[in-house]
């Protein structure tokens, strides 16, 4: 195999001394861009690298054929000849080269190279290369793009997510270098991938709503939020029934809410209590049930988790994610909960605590659980908010382009 390095002062510059060179057969292998010249990295002028190979096997079995339909050699390199203009017009493709033999030094490298293809393969910039034509690649490695594609990988937001929304925007042709039109595009885009549901208390009928999830992400205080919105505000006969009785003082901390809206709370030391609990609140519009911080790698926990909305039997239960918790984490806790209950909403917590956006979008592309509410700090009852699409959107596209 034959591998070249090319520089060039833009992608699109490399891409074509490539394709000069190395003819329709090109594999690339990397690309990077980087400043050359200048003092200690500053005052460089940018430069585009481009590392590409060809099997040599195909580039003979190219010529063989294809001086068997052509004139003498002089001719074959005249800008008329068929093999000229199939350079001229070659799409580069990103596909693996074929296997090789024994690994001696130099084929070892070119192992390692084949490597790195196949890690780049799984990234969004090169998956979305491989199905594009030339005018459309130099579109997607032009500047803004590349800004844009940093910047949302920087707010963690999967290379597949970033593919899909790169794709739409060639296909509608938005200009990244135009912050407005780009903005009200992505907003859009943001705005399509959010599924909302409905506010818990919007029927005239008794709701009971559970609010499960893991330790430490704000479920006593949103219970608390939702409890004052409904009372105080929509003026709805609310109760409230607390199973955590495992932290030190989270029963007290749910009572003294209650006694300054004036709720009832009551206490479910199992889930055997709850069923008499129920009963005993039947002439309430809705009630609010707070259920443990639970791990999702405790078995045992998620067991008895099951065994109590198996009892309380809920119309709709909350799933409680804070926006600081790691993404994969996120995925294993949504999976974990899903798989003991059935979640059909989903709120968030902490957004007023965190920069990154990525995994919240990440998640509702991913997951067709309906967000219900955010929260964006302690106060209670304020710092809670209903979604709604125009500002959720323009919040999460904000945060992708800062």
């Amino acid at each position: 195999m034959r591998i070249k390095r090319y520089e060039a002062p833009t992608i699109q510059e490399a891409l074509m001394k490539v394709k000069k060179d190395l003819g329709p057969e090109a594999v690339i292998l990397y690309t990077k861009t980087f400043r050359k010249g200048g003092v200690l990295g500053f005052f460089g002028r940018p430069m585009a690298e481009i590392t590409a190979g060809v099997d040599l096997n195909l580039m003979d079995d190219l010529a063989k054929r294809k001086s068997a339909s052509v004139p003498p050699p002089a001719a074959v390199g005249s800008s008329e000849s068929p093999l000229a203009k199939a350079a001229a017009t070659a799409t580069l493709t990103l596909v693996p080269p074929p296997p090789t033999g024994s690994l001696d030094p130099a084929r070892a490298k070119v192992k390692a190279l084949q490597r790195e293809l196949n890690e780049m393969k799984t990234s969004s910039l090169a998956t979305v290369l491989r199905d594009l034509n030339p005018a459309e690649t130099s579109v997607i490695l032009s500047e803004g793009f590349n800004k844009m594609r940093k910047k949302m990988a920087r707010q963690e937001v999967e290379d597949f997510l970033i593919q899909r929304i790169i794709k739409g925007m060639i296909a509608e042709k938005v200009d990244p270098e135009k912050n407005e039109e780009l903005s009200a595009w992505l907003k859009r885009f943001v705005a399509g991938t959010i599924k909302f549901a409905p506010p818990a208390a919007a029927v005239h009928f008794q709701k009971v709503v559970a609010f499960v999830g893991p330790t430490g992400v704000g479920k006593t205080t949103t219970l608390a939020k939702l409890a004052a919105r409904y009372s105080l505000m929509e003026r709805r006969k609310v109760a409230m029934v607390t199973a955590d009785t495992y932290r030190i003082a989270a029963t007290e901390q749910l009572k003294t809410y209650g006694r300054i809206m004036g709720i009832p709370v009551e206490v479910a030391d199992s889930a055997e209590d709850i069923t008499g609990i129920l009963a005993k609140y039947k002439n309430m519009d809705l009630i609010l049930v707070d259920t443990a911080g639970r791990s999702p790698s405790n078995e045992e926990q998620l067991e008895e988790l099951k065994r109590f909305i198996a009892k309380s039997q809920p119309d709709e239960i909350h799933l409680v994610l804070s926006a600081t918790t790691k993404y994969y984490d996120m995925i294993r806790i949504i999976e974990r909960f899903g798989a003991a209950v059935p979640i059909n909403r989903m709120i968030f917590t902490k957004l007023d605590e965190t920069r990154f956006y990525g995994a919240f979008l990440n998640l509702m592309n991913n997951f067709q659980i309906p967000l219900s509410y955010y929260s964006t700090g302690q106060n209670v009852p304020d710092d809670l908010e209903i979604p709604e699409t125009h500002s959720l959107a323009d919040r999460i596209t904000r945060a992708l382009l800062s």
